[in-house]
Order: C-alpha cells, then sequence, then structure tokens
C-alpha cells in the first residue's frame, strides 16, 4: 500500500452535544435585512428558470453543500421552500452538523 492507513484508534470521539459550535444566531441574516449587492449575469436566468419550471408544475430540487447552511442562509432557503419555489433540498453530510448546530 502505498500509503499509510488512517489509525481510527486514535479518534477521540465525543457526543455532538459536547462539540463546541461556531455558529451563532446573531451571525445570520434576517429575511427583512437588505441584500448585499450581487452582480453575476446568470443569477437572473437562473430564477427564470425556476419560476418557469414552477409553473409548468415541475419540480425545483436544489443540491447543494452545507457552507448554505453554515454561512447562515438557511432562513431563505426554508423562505422558498415555504413559497413554492423550491419543491426539495438535497444537502451533503456535513449539513447534517451545521443543522444542528443551530438547532442546539
Amino acid at each position: 500500500m502505498p500509503y499509510p492507513l488512517f489509525d481510527r484508534s486514535r479518534l477521540r470521539l465525543k457526543p455532538l452535544r459536547e462539540r463546541t459550535h461556531d455558529l451563532t444566531l446573531e451571525q445570520f441574516a434576517r429575511l427583512d435585512d437588505p441584500l448585499p449587492a450581487y452582480d453575476n449575469p446568470a443569477l437572473a436566468e437562473i430564477a427564470r428558470r425556476m419560476v418557469s419550471a414552477r409553473r409548468a408544475g415541475s419540480a425545483v430540487i436544489w443540491m447543494m453543500g452545507a457552507h448554505v447552511i453554515k454561512n447562515g442562509l438557511s432562513r431563505y432557503v426554508i423562505d422558498l421552500m415555504e413559497r413554492g419555489a423550491v419543491s426539495a433540498v438535497a444537502f451533503n453530510g456535513a449539513c447534517c452538523i451545521h443543522d444542528f448546530e443551530l438547532a442546539a
């Protein structure tokens, strides 16, 4: 084998509740906060296609990494789902940790 095996015996596992969290709700934007400037020409086209898909009865499924949650954007994702603009979301495994940090 060209590299040493990972030694799991050296891991120190502890319950999630004992983990230190680097997130606080105060760090997150609120839905009524002014949005920072964002000038990406693709954004308008993405929004147009999402609206078109929903009007046609198609699902809009967002697949994303956990940084969306870690950076405080979960409120926006939830808002878009409640409005029916996004049908479902799929995240990677790290999302569970960040979601737990917010719920704890």
